[in-house]
């Protein structure tokens, strides 16, 4: 039910309760106060319940959220920091493309660059040993050079530079060191240098999307874990404990929804606890799960006295919302008020009322 502000909810409520004059045991709806506090006034004898899907969504979405900074965190700052070399070679690139002999003076000066990931420390190191040798004009003392800060690069990280130096070796001139042998090696070193930030960065981008994928793992209820779905993501946890706050938050909430009806008494709810090392938007879910603490288990009370209820009014009535949407999405302008009528029949599977006319 779509409301703007409470006086919209109350007149609405207020029209169906003229036109269907009984009070139901139980009335479900999202977490909007104009809408609680209407459904309150109307039906004061209705117990009000906040359907298992949006207090699932709400706690799951503000979790995402920090799970997003989490993702940021962990890969975006990494990836952002080479990106922001390679940029800076490719400015060193475009400059030697208009005059192969600059002086180290006339180079732009490389900003200050955080290098909270290997990758780019290792990547700076070389690029801070070569800066200074892509400036020497004299053929013999820039292949002497050269080969001195490979060679000392090489015994410094090893195994991880191996294909970066030979690349570079292999375009080394076999006679004589001659300017034009220099300004080739010169552009080879440039290109080698934005490919080596390149094999740093490919992997961590491959491992943010895989990252992106298990992360959905985070969030799947015990009744919906596959055997293959619990090895990836006891191994997901292995990766990355501190995601298991997370997993038992989504986990405890939902166990409102899988205890015995005469055992739920919101102490899931109770044991949320705002922190400032979350972020605003799941602090604000806690904040708004316990706020409506009472909401939240109403069914704990109804349900025990009306056997007959349906199960899935206390855990997810987001379905029945699809169902009722779904005629009036396909071309309303052009269906009859009866065709409307009976296709909601069909997919409700029980009685459907007009109050329009």
């Amino acid at each position: 039910m779509g409301v703007e502000n409470y006086d919209n909810a109350y007149r609405a409520l207020s029209y169906v309760k003229e036109k269907a004059p009984y009070d139901p045991y139980i009335i479900v709806c999202d977490f909007k106060p104009a809408l609680i506090a209407a459904i309150k006034a109307v039906f004061p004898n209705s117990a009000v319940q906040i359907d298992g899907f949006h207090v699932m969504q709400e706690v799951n979405n503000g979790i995402k959220r920090d799970l997003k900074n989490y993702r940021v965190n962990l890969y975006k700052v990494k990836v952002n920091e080479l990106l922001e070399l390679r940029s800076f070679i490719n400015a060193l690139q475009e400059q030697f493309k208009n005059n192969d002999n600059l002086s180290f003076n006339q180079l732009p000066v490389l900003k200050s660059i955080q290098s909270s990931y290997y990758g780019t420390r290792i990547c700076k190191d070389v690029f801070n040993k070569l800066f200074f040798i892509l400036t020497i004009q004299e053929p013999y003392s820039f292949f002497k050079a050269l080969d001195i800060a490979l060679n000392g690069l090489l015994r410094k990280h090893g195994e991880v530079l191996n294909e970066f130096c030979d690349s570079i070796y292999s375009k080394f001139p076999k006679r004589k060191f001659t300017i034009k042998g220099r300004t080739r090696v010169q552009g080879e070193l440039l290109k080698k240098l934005k490919t080596l930030c390149l094999n740093f960065r490919k992997p961590l981008e491959e491992e943010a999307t895989t990252f992106s994928k298990e992360l959905n793992f985070l969030f799947l209820q015990p009744e919906k874990i596959t055997p293959e779905i619990a090895v990836h993501l006891e191994k997901f946890l292995e990766q990355h404990p501190t995601l298991n706050e997370y997993r038992e938050m989504t986990l405890m909430v939902g166990e409102i929804y899988r205890t015995p009806y005469e055992l739920v008494d919101g102490h899931q709810i109770d044991v949320l606890m705002q922190k400032p090392t979350y972020s605003d938007k799941l602090n604000t879910a806690i904040s708004t799960l316990k706020r409506h603490k009472n909401e939240n288990i109403a069914f704990s009370d109804v349900f025990p006295k009306h056997p007959e209820l349906s199960k899935a009014c206390r855990t997810n009535t987001e379905w029945i919302n699809i169902k009722v949407k779904a005629p009036f999405k396909t071309s309303f302008n052009r269906q009859r008020l009866d065709f409307i009528e009976n296709r909601l029949k069909l997919q409700l599977g029980g009685e459907v009322r007009n109050f329009i006319n």
